[in-house]
């Protein structure tokens, strides 16, 4: 399936353009690599990154913001853009995401309730902040836990509260192949995943995009795309 997407998006010749793609904030370690190596086959055309939650993003894009390219940590935005006529394609899974819980002070997932502050990305914006309201919610645990919850406006926040701010914290497994994250793998528990619905991470070409940001977007669709995202901790298979 991925071999097709990008043979049929890929067959078009570039002459230079500025592409700007708005990532979720989990995107940020992977994505810059992922631009770097597109660049390095095509010196003519420069990718710009804007990261922040998806549904900040996908506000953003509502109100017509110039992204050309929307990079989600679900499919659920993607789709609502798709369904608002925002977009050239229909939505594409590009990663699957994982999520895991960071903490100093315990050894097991399941001994998260007995913290005393806990960093969650908000639910209401943020996919892996959703995931991580549905594992709590699975556990039985989500509104004894509330006065102990520190919401991050992102994933990318929410690591910096889980390792700072809170006694530990629900964060992207791709944040542990970030400069910090490296240092703390050791602190990761992984969260069962049948506590949480699988994280498919959606992408789509937006309305107004010049011809070159299909180049880049079948990119993480080729062999060499596929690596590098699942270098990150991502999978990618069908």
């Amino acid at each position: 399936m991925r071999a097709i997407v990008a043979l049929v998006l890929g067959a078009i010749w570039s002459f230079g353009a500025s592409i700007t793609v708005a990532a979720a904030a989990n995107m940020s370690f992977a994505l810059p690599k992922l631009i770097e190596a597109f660049e390095k086959s095509h010196p003519k055309i420069e990718i710009k990154a804007i990261y922040a939650s998806s549904g900040k993003l996908a506000a953003q894009i509502q109100k017509g913001a110039p992204y050309h390219i929307f990079l989600s940590a679900d499919m659920e935005y993607p789709k609502r853009l798709y369904r608002q006529g925002l977009t050239t394609i229909r939505p594409l899974v590009y990663a699957k995401g994982k999520l895991v819980f960071l903490s100093r002070h315990i050894q097991n997932f399941q001994d998260v309730p007995k913290l005393a502050s806990i960093a969650i990305a908000n639910p209401k914006t943020a996919p892996y902040g959703k995931a991580a309201k549905e594992a709590l919610e699975r556990m039985g645990v989500w509104e004894e836990l509330q006065a102990r919850l520190i919401f991050g406006e992102s994933v990318a926040q929410t690591f910096f509260y889980a390792t700072k701010a809170a006694q530990g914290g629900f964060v992207a497994e791709s944040a542990l192949f970030g400069p910090e994250g490296k240092k703390l793998r050791k602190m990761a528990l992984e969260v069962p995943k049948e506590l949480y619905r699988p994280i498919e991470q959606g992408g789509v070409i937006l309305k107004g995009a010049p011809k070159e940001a299909m180049e880049f977007f079948c990119f993480l669709f080729s062999p060499q795309g596929v690596e590098i995202l699942e270098s990150f901790g991502y999978r990618c298979d069908d």
